[in-house]
């Protein structure tokens, strides 16, 4: 029997129907399902073995976590995930969808899903830290990018880019971004990045809409260590998102850290479906 966790978007998904008609179709094969406690009253209807747990339990069980939501929701879920190694596979509800291995409504990877027919992809996942005075004051983990930018009315920030404590450039632009290869396909890619395959063990540096004519994208070795600080004037506050979501306000003396995680996000691809094919059907005119 497969254990099964499974995270849901509530968003986008109102009233948790397709999670119904996923439940549904997947109780047609041996699983045993673990879902978020606090849907506890809304699936008593259903035939099948459901455990109802904390996401800590959730994962501890599991041995694949299946997504039902867009990139956003995976991207949620990945730090967690990866820290209990679990394999994740997602239904896209989203827009894009580019981690996903489906679309919403369409359940027929579940055949090659339980009996076996696919592989996991280890990617690679970033450390981010805040330093004050050579210690670290906060850390974050991120799957596609940690993106330096400022607030409010467009303006821009100058920030210092260092690779392995070599100065490579002072930066005003909109901010700068550090993805991984995964995260190449993501808001790197709309700031005129290039497209890395996700074996790759690299990093990318894209400066955002930088106030010059020389700045490219730059690939450097995953072993490497990025620091980005702040430079004078402070036009705005410089913030720092991790994979979209704003997790700090850079105060006077930090730098963001930025190296490669112990830690990797296993993603499940289907054997009929491969990067290129994604890349194709998702970035496609």
């Amino acid at each position: 029997m497969i254990h099964l966790a499974i995270v849901t978007n509530e968003w986008r998904d109102p009233g948790l129907q397709e999670t119904r008609r996923v439940l549904q179709k997947i109780f047609e094969y041996r699983v045993k399902v673990y879902f978020d406690e606090k849907f506890a009253n809304l699936f008593t209807d259903i035939k099948g073995e459901i455990c109802f747990a904390s996401q800590k339990e959730m994962l501890e069980q599991a041995e694949m976590l299946l997504v039902l939501g867009g990139d956003g929701t995976i991207l949620g879920i990945a730090p967690v995930a990866a820290e209990y190694q679990i394999p994740i596979v997602g239904i896209n509800f989203g827009h894009l969808g580019f981690l996903a291995q489906a679309e919403k409504g369409d359940h027929s990877i579940f055949d090659d899903l339980f009996s076996g027919k696919y592989e996991t992809t280890k990617c690679m996942m970033l450390n981010g830290e805040i330093i004050k005075n050579g210690v670290q004051i906060e850390k974050f983990l991120a799957l596609n990018d940690i993106v330096l930018s400022g607030s409010g009315d467009l303006r821009m920030i100058h920030t210092a880019v260092d690779v392995e404590d070599t100065h490579i450039g002072s930066y005003f632009a909109d901010g700068i971004i550090v993805a991984t290869a995964v995260g190449s396909t993501a808001y790197s890619l709309s700031a005129g990045g290039a497209v890395m395959h996700p074996d790759v063990d690299a990093m990318m540096i894209t400066p955002i809409c930088p106030h010059t004519l020389k700045a490219r994208s730059m690939v450097i070795p995953g072993k490497d260590r990025i620091e980005l600080k702040a430079l004078p004037p402070y036009r705005t506050e410089t913030n720092v998102y991790i994979d979209g979501k704003k997790k700090h306000i850079l105060a006077d003396g930090e730098l963001v850290r930025i190296t490669k995680s112990k830690y990797y996000t296993s993603l499940i691809q289907l054997e009929y479906r491969n990067f290129f094919d994604v890349l194709r059907e998702k970035l496609s005119d």
